[in-house]
This record gives C-alpha cells, structure tokens and sequence, in this order.
C-alpha cells in the first residue's frame, strides 16, 4: 500500500510545477510573456516582459511552488502512513526508501511540469528556479551549496541559462557523490538525473546561442 503513494507523489508535483506563475503576473501587467524575448515563462523572460515588478514575484512563485511540492508530499506520507509504535528495521528502511522516492519524483516532476505545464500547451520555464527549491527543500545543505553556485555564475557571466545550468549540474553531481557515498539516499541521485535532464532539454536553444556567443545579456535596463 505504501508504494501505491509513489506515483501520486510524482502527479502532485507535476501539478504544482505547472503552475504558470510567470504568465499569470505578467498578464496582470497587460504582456503576454509567451510573446516576449524566448518565449518562456521563467523570472528572466518575465524581467523583459513587464520588468522587475514581475519579475519578483514570478521567481517567488516558481521557487514556492516547487518547495511547496516536496514539503506537501512529505507531509501527507505522515498522514497516510503514520508512524507504527514498533518497526522492524526492514519494516523501517522500507519506509524511509518510499518517503525518500516520493519526495525526490515530487521535486523531480515539478521541475518538469514548470518547463511543460498542462495550463501552458506543455510549454514552460527552463526550470532554475524551481529546481534550486525543490533541491533546498530536499536537502537544505545540497540546496544552498547549489544556489550559491547558480547564483555566482549568473553574477558573474551575467548569462540566466549558465546560472540555470550549473544549478542542475549541482544537484545531479552532489546528489550523486552523495549517494555513492552512503550519505544521501539513492532516490535523490534520481532527483538529479530528471532536473538535469529536464534542464538540459529545455535550454537547448540557449546550448546554441552560447557556442555562437549570442546568449542574451542580463541587464537592469
């Protein structure tokens, strides 16, 4: 019965991951997002669409949605499955390794429903920010280790999507040693593989522009 909550862990992220924050803000501004710059629905696209004013609170509500996701999940596992008074030590592990599955395919599954969300035609954001949050709400040190990361790069090259990269190449690549190493469990090396992997999908335009040097430059005006 315990693993029956797997795959309705997975929807409930995809669910809140497609939540299309960026598109709902700016159509309170009077933009269209989809119309504007690359299209997608990220903080980034909405700064060029209706400018910092959109912007916050799109970056806010990709990052709340997707930590939201893990959290929610983790919360009703305890309310499905409450804690026995007594567990054997596979009984135990058994139960850890789901809780640990459905919050990882919870975090997994945002990210992917933020870059193709349902409510959007399948289409989305290129997923940083919601999976530096789905990271953190993972793993708090793995989460800020990645975000400072991100963030660096982006001050530093001045470029979203190298930003956006290095914080799915964090999570893949942490949770991974991490895993190999005993010290997190396995499920999150999945997690990494999908943010990754959905990462790395979606920014394939932007893979281009950046060979042909021709990525767009953030700037405040």
């Amino acid at each position: 019965m315990i693993w029956a909550f797997i795959p309705l862990a997975a929807l409930i992220g995809y669910l809140f991951g497609s939540i299309p924050v960026g598109l709902w803000v700016c159509r309170m501004y009077g933009v269209d997002i989809r119309t504007v710059g690359s299209g997608r629905i990220g903080g980034t696209n909405a700064w060029r669409a209706a400018g910092l004013k959109a912007a916050i609170p799109t970056i806010i509500g990709d990052a709340v949605k997707g930590a939201v996701a893990v959290l929610l999940v983790r919360w009703l596992f305890y309310v499905f499955f409450p804690e026995p008074a007594a567990m054997s030590v596979e009984e135990a592990q058994t139960r850890k390794l789901a809780l640990d599955l459905a919050a990882a395919l919870a975090g997994g599954f945002a990210v992917i429903g933020h870059n193709w969300s349902f409510l959007n035609g399948f289409k989305g954001g290129a997923g940083g920010i919601t999976t530096a949050a789905t990271t953190l709400a993972l793993n708090p040190l793995v989460g800020g280790v990645t975000i400072i990361i991100g963030a660096f790069l982006i001050w530093w090259a001045r470029i979203a999507s190298i930003g956006t990269f290095a914080v799915a190449v964090s999570a893949f690549a942490l949770f991974l040693i991490l895993s190999v190493d005993e010290i997190s469990p396995w499920p999150f090396a999945i997690y990494g593989v999908m943010v990754l992997a959905a990462v790395l999908i979606a920014l394939r335009p932007n893979r281009e522009k950046l060979r042909e040097q021709k990525e767009r430059i953030i700037t405040l005006w």
